[in-house]
């Protein structure tokens, strides 16, 4: 009896020691967290209605292409907030610093009736970051003026960065956000430019 109470402690012992041993996972935010100065313009107005994304990554773990069609789920690097969320918010500050305005939201699917100058929404074919490589970005977009005018953009781009650290390869993935947000910023402003 005495040998099968001992047993158990010991197991309970390597349990809290397994236990006591996992790290505490990292969040991350796709955004850098530094206050930007405020935009100075107040037009034109965008919002940012629906973003869709690839099963693949819309999850809370960071994941990682890797060679020979594998991709790793790291369980201890997580989003702070969904990607869903994260992706068209980055895109709105980012096209705001482009277009000089405060007037761009995002907002969910179900918050349409927002009045504005246009409407964007985003199909996410990938965000990734790739090993040893840095960031893929493939993102279709649709734009659409008060007056209903539509134009469909498909922004595909890579961004380098030999790190393997996970702040420096979101930092790639935020990088790609910037430059696909100065692909619809010209659209924007060529529309604006016709309209004079």
């Amino acid at each position: 009896m005495a040998h099968k109470k001992w047993l158990a402690c010991l197991g309970v012992v390597f349990l809290l020691g397994g236990c006591a041993s996992t790290p505490a996972p990292v969040f991350y935010t796709l955004d850098n967290g530094i206050e930007q100065p405020g935009p100075q313009g107040v037009a034109p107005s965008i919002v940012i209605t629906q973003t869709n994304l690839p099963e693949l990554i819309d999850r809370p773990q960071l994941v990682t292409r890797m060679a020979n069609n594998q991709v790793r789920i790291n369980e201890q690097q997580r989003w702070g907030e969904p990607l869903r969320r994260a992706i068209p918010r980055v895109l709105a500050m980012e096209l705001g610093r482009k277009l000089d305005t405060g007037r761009i939201v995002s907002v969910p699917i179900d918050a349409q009736r927002i009045d504005a100058d246009f409407r964007l929404s985003l199909e996410v074919q990938r965000l990734e970051v790739v090993e040893g490589r840095g960031a893929d970005a493939d993102i279709v977009w649709r734009l659409e003026s008060r007056h209903g005018k539509v134009v469909l953009g498909r922004s595909v781009l890579h961004e380098t960065e030999r790190s393997a650290e996970p702040s420096a390869l979101i930092a790639a993935q935020r990088r790609a956000l910037a430059v696909i947000a100065a692909e619809i910023a010209d659209q924007v402003r060529r529309w604006q430019e016709a309209a004079k």
